[in-house]
């Protein structure tokens, strides 16, 4: 009658070796597909947020109004004259009005200030008074748009063939139109150039 062989300890080891690597192997792949998943989620979480801002600048600098300023906003040294077109931007925030919706409890006709402060993007609003001097943008808490900016520059096309401008002081018309060039961490969202008409001032 044959005895049945037990397995050596060489063997024994062999064997612990090969399922500890099938194992560590099984956790790094699960360690990795974790990692691109979040790498993943970061990424799309960016390109919503990018698409987001640009969309609601888009369609707001599109929809801009030339309408009367009396006065010069407080967020600018540079504006000496008191009437204009209530349009004012600099390199690091601009100064529009335009239609804004956001909600059943509000919407009209906004005075809206986009402005880099630290690493933020942010965005104030106020109902349209042609008095500038009666808005104080201080108090107004802002939203803030994006998060981690490391760079913004804004510019203004005066009319077509002409170099862009780093401010716009008003006058009786908007520029034609405006260029937005935005860095948030190491990366530069795609550059806004959105087309304002340079419509006149509407004295109304």
């Amino acid at each position: 009658m044959r005895h049945s062989r037990g397995f050596t300890l060489l063997e024994v080891m062999v064997a612990v070796t090969l399922l500890s690597m099938m194992v560590l192997s099984t956790a790094a792949a699960i360690r990795t597909l974790g990692n691109t998943k979040s790498t993943l989620d970061g990424v799309t979480n960016r390109i919503d947020e990018v698409r987001s801002v640009s969309d609601f600048l888009r369609n707001s600098l599109n929809a801009a109004m030339p309408v009367v300023r009396v006065g010069a906003p407080e967020i600018s040294d540079d504006l000496n004259d008191g009437y204009g077109t209530y349009f004012y931007g600099d390199q690091s925030q601009l100064l529009w009005v335009a239609p804004f919706v956001a909600g059943a409890n509000l919407g009209g006709v906004y005075v809206m200030h986009l402005a880099h402060r630290e690493d933020r993007l942010e965005l104030r609003w106020h109902p349209y008074q042609r008095d500038a001097l009666a808005i104080d943008w201080v108090s107004i808490e802002p939203r803030v748009l994006a998060g981690s900016v490391t760079a913004f520059d804004a510019s203004y096309l005066p009319r077509l063939g002409a170099e862009w401008e780093d401010v716009w002081l008003g006058g009786h018309s908007l520029p034609l139109a405006v260029r937005l060039n935005v860095q948030a961490g190491d990366r530069y969202w795609p550059e806004l150039i959105m087309n304002m008409g340079g419509a006149r001032m509407n004295l109304r």
